[in-house]
């Protein structure tokens, strides 16, 4: 698997995107769904951050020219 801080935000969306199907069908144990629940948080939290990361290289591009 690759380290967390090398994963691509599309690799993390897909990620996220695998988690919320096995949440929305419901078919997950208890647990399960919780553990699934808090890992699809820390994914859309990363997510986010890519995001903002993103966003703060085009607001310096933009500032440099």
């Amino acid at each position: 698997m690759t380290d967390e801080a090398e994963r691509s935000y599309e690799e993390i969306v897909e990620d996220l995107e695998t988690v919320l199907t096995q949440l929305e069908d419901g078919g997950l144990p208890l647990e399960q769904a919780l553990d699934a629940y808090e890992r699809g948080v820390k994914l859309s939290q990363q997510a986010q951050q890519r995001l903002a990361d993103a966003e703060l290289r085009i607001d310096t591009l933009r500032n440099e020219t």
